[in-house]
């Protein structure tokens, strides 16, 4: 752990540092810094998959890497039949272009920083390694689902103002609904219409799914929002006033726009009943 004085703490607080260095607030803050560093890190080595062979496998595209043995044995094992091997054509060897590209001294420099993928395509472009070429596009296009941005891009219908900080779950509900109602050529009403509302079979899972998805959601948020609280009073910190206040319009714009829609739902039905009695 770097030592105090070392940790990063933002400009403003930089320059407070180096002015008071044994302030008793100043180390207090630094101390509390510390341990918001050692939570963090903790928290990440628990959640982030760092022993997946996959990710291991596919650190050894980094160009900074090449030339160490153990470079060679991650793209061989990522060329393998477990992961990408079934991209590469048969007639070619791509162990031993692994080895040729692994020791090879005529290829372009690479500096830290430099784009991996235009690396990657002047490689390609020499047709020097045109086994290994396949294992690398395809390790550099994986297709990550709804948890990246890329599928925003696919699924950028489904966006909205207020959907931009939705769960990932949510999303992933979402994406996969339109995915389905989009193959199909089909609204949501079209898939779920009933020809005969009062006789037609009910679909029993998909109405225990909608009565209990608002329960499941409220509870998570509930349990979501108590966690953040406790971080907040452990560490001593509470949301700037701007962001509370841009909560709170946000809710009562959210509400009054409710209440707009039930109110005129309301006069729907009201128009609805006159007409259906003046029929009668």
């Amino acid at each position: 752990m770097l030592p105090l004085r070392e940790l990063y703490v933002g400009p403003l607080a930089e320059k407070l540092k180096a002015e008071h260095p044994q302030h008793p607030i100043v180390l207090k803050f630094l101390n509390t810094v510390k341990t918001a560093y050692i939570s963090t890190a903790a928290y990440m080595q628990k959640k982030l998959p760092l022993n997946s062979r996959t990710l291991q496998a596919l650190s050894a595209l980094d160009p900074l890497v090449r030339g160490h043995s153990e470079t060679g044995i991650l793209l061989k094992r990522l060329s393998g039949p477990e992961m990408m091997g079934h991209l590469v054509p048969p007639q070619f060897d791509v162990p031993l272009e692994v080895v040729k590209f692994n020791v090879d001294r005529t290829l372009p420099l690479y500096l830290d920083g430099d784009s991996m993928v235009t690396w990657w395509a002047n490689i390609m472009a020499t047709g020097k390694y045109p086994g290994l070429n396949h294992v690398v596009k395809g390790g550099l296009s994986i297709f990550h689902g709804p948890m990246v941005e890329s599928s925003f891009s696919a699924m950028g219908d489904i966006i909205s103002q207020k959907r931009t900080s939705m769960s990932m779950a949510t999303f992933n509900a979402i994406q996969t609904t339109k995915y389905a109602l989009k193959s199909r050529c089909q609204t949501a009403i079209q898939m779920f219409k009933r020809e005969n509302v009062k006789l037609s079979t009910v679909d029993k899972a998909l109405c225990k799914n909608i009565r209990t998805a608002g329960t499941k959601d409220k509870t998570r948020r509930k349990q979501a929002l108590l966690k953040k609280k406790e971080r907040q009073e452990e560490f001593g910190c509470q949301p700037t006033t701007s962001a509370e206040q841009s909560r709170k319009i946000a809710v009562e714009k959210d509400r009054h726009v409710r209440q707009i829609a039930a109110q005129k739902r309301k006069k729907a039905l009201e128009l609805l009943v006159q007409a259906k009695k003046a029929k009668k």
